[in-house]
């Protein structure tokens, strides 16, 4: 345990490195309270709390505190589905609209040829559309389910349809478990946390567990208040969440790994209390592809990770002020609970790898020993490298190499580990260089460290080439369109040119506080695409979040305008507008 306490470090660890406490990371994020539980041969080895439950109280966390689990919630609601399979009043291949009563999942040109099915839910690869629901004030008019999956006020959200076929892929979406919950409201014709208290909560012992977002007395006195990044307490301390089988789940860490150690036992024969080992099998069996950049597969709940062909189970969890992170070995009986009443995933993931460091997880953090560089093969890979409009710098300090992203305001130091090599301590790829055998310059390379297959090639541009996020960063926005319309004209497909990456580069910043560079990348994406409702939505909450409430006010209207439909545009611009009312009414008293 003091190994942990005191063990914490970054993605990949390089002998000799310092390590941090979990005092100081906390201090470090701001993050008031943390409860942690460690499985160790298919048993709790400790739990403990760090850290307050409220700043003002300052009530210790204790194992008992209650925290939000957030997403991570979905693994314990696929395990109550699953009950009811292993009942027989479910099956899992069957088309969900046989046991549906209350809703049913739209028909449309998506589902003429497969239908939705249960397993389809749980593993994500239903198409379910958008991809979240939304929270609510404890103070808010609470939606029913029924509105939630039907889109109609006072939910906040967009009607719950299908926009690709089922099974073409994998694309996990918080939204794909609400129809799991109304299937089992109508299937048992209880509320969901008796349903979840009866097939889940109270055989696996999760005492202190429950899916109830209106808590009693006692449950209130041991809940743990959430908080921003910016230290401020999340409006009434915690939000409600409907869409219980998704975000609803009350617990603590030593709860939930309770719930993890009964998938042990059942897979060793050690318990028949709860799910088959059939289906706990499935739970952690890996479905298709997803298609995606993502670092992980999905099972019936979990998500998967694959590190050198060990298998960890995963899920992380985000509700407003509280973050929620478990891994653990699906075959080898160790694992870790992180949870807190705050939003910084970078602490959950160094506490996790201090356990893993501590009590030896197979191939889950990355350990090497630092080489020395040769000057000469350093002085032919310094310089800036491009590929599809990003820009990665390497620049030598000294006897040191550091790798910047060129959007990024630190730079990262590069590390050699081999002849052929480099890693940095907070990336789990390689990195390569290789002379390009077509031009003879030379390419950085981004290779798996699961297989040493391919990721990504950046080639080596001059010194006087200039990408349109260059003139974006040097604030020459007028320089910065011109760019960014030539390149689309020229090369419409390119992605560096998209409305998409232009979106997320926007909230890259925006999520940075880097709000004159967030605000001028949603405007040029408007110039780009002014037909899109997301670019006027995306520019509104950037305006709101600086400041300028007229500005996002128009801008949440125009996105509304171009999608009537899109519910959390409509709130967002009700709700703004009552406050514009009500900082006039103030000013004029």
């Amino acid at each position: 345990m003091k190994k942990v306490e005191k063990g914490l470090t970054t993605r990949v660890y390089i002998k000799g490195d310092s390590t941090w406490s979990i005092e100081e990371r906390m201090k470090h994020y701001g993050i008031p309270g943390a409860s942690i539980a460690v499985i160790h041969n298919g048993e709790i080895a400790w739990a403990k709390g760090y850290g307050v439950t409220d700043k003002e109280s300052n009530t210790p966390v204790t194992t008992q505190t209650l925290f939000q689990a957030a997403a991570t919630s979905m693994p314990v609601s696929a395990y109550g589905a699953l009950c009811l399979v292993e009942q027989h009043q479910l099956d899992l291949d069957e088309n969900i609209n046989n046991y549906l009563k209350s809703w049913k999942v739209p028909e449309n040109e998506f589902t003429k040829e497969k239908k939705v099915t249960i397993k389809n839910i749980l593993n994500h690869s239903a198409g379910i559309h958008p991809r979240g629901t939304g929270r609510y004030s404890i103070d808010e008019k609470i939606p029913t389910l029924v509105q939630i999956l039907n889109g109609t006020s006072p939910a906040k959200n967009a009607p719950i349809t299908i926009n690709k076929e089922p099974e073409e892929s994998v694309r996990f979406a918080y939204a794909s478990y609400v129809p799991i919950q109304q299937l089992m409201l109508d299937v048992k014709g209880k509320t969901f946390p008796e349903i979840m208290h009866e097939l889940v909560l109270e055989p696996l012992e999760m005492n202190n567990s429950t899916y109830n977002q209106s808590l009693t007395a006692a449950q209130l006195s041991k809940i743990a208040t959430g908080y921003l990044t910016d230290g401020s307490k999340a409006e009434g301390g915690r939000s409600i969440y409907p869409a219980m089988a998704t975000n609803g789940l009350w617990t603590t860490a030593e709860d939930y790994a309770k719930f993890i150690i009964n998938r042990y036992q059942t897979l060793n024969g050690k318990t028949t209390k709860g799910l088959s080992r059939e289906l706990t099998k499935l739970m952690g069996t890996p479905y298709g592809v997803n298609g995606s950049s993502w670092s992980f597969t999905l099972g019936l709940g979990f998500q998967l990770l694959n590190r050198n062909n060990e298998i960890y189970l995963r899920h992380h969890g985000w509700n407003r002020g509280f973050y929620t992170e478990i891994v653990a070995h699906r075959d080898k009986e160790y694992g870790v609970v992180v949870m807190t009443n705050s939003t910084f995933p970078e602490f959950n993931a160094e506490v996790m790898r201090a356990v893993a460091i501590a009590y030896e997880w197979d191939n889950y953090v990355p350990v090497h020993e630092k080489i020395e560089i040769e000057q000469s093969f350093a002085d032919s890979i310094t310089g800036r490298y491009t590929e599809n409009g990003n820009i990665i710098e390497v620049i030598q300090k000294g006897n040191q190499l550091f790798y910047k992203n060129i959007v990024d305001v630190e730079a990262e130091e590069l590390v050699k580990i081999s002849d052929s090599s480099f890693v940095r301590r907070n990336s789990s790829l390689f990195i390569q260089f290789k002379p390009n055998a077509e031009n003879k310059r030379m390419n950085l390379q981004y290779l798996s460290r699961n297989d040493g297959s391919m990721v990504a090639t950046f080639v080596k541009i001059d010194a006087d080439r200039k990408e349109p996020v260059e003139f974006l960063l040097e604030g020459d926005v007028e320089k910065a369109i011109t760019a960014y319309r030539m390149l689309l004209e020229k090369e419409p497909t390119n992605p560096a040119v998209t409305e998409a990456h232009l979106n997320d580069l926007g909230y890259d910043f925006f999520h940075a506080n880097r709000m004159k560079l967030s605000l001028n990348t949603f405007k040029i994406n408007i110039i780009l695409y002014p037909d899109s409702f997301q670019v006027y939505d995306s520019y509104a909450e950037a305006c709101e979040k600086a400041g300028k409430m007229d500005l996002a006010i128009l801008n949440y209207a125009k996105s509304l305008e171009l999608n009537p439909e899109n519910n959390r545009t409509r709130h967002k611009l009700q709700e703004l507008k009552t406050k514009k009312k009500q900082n006039t009414a103030v000013n004029e008293n």
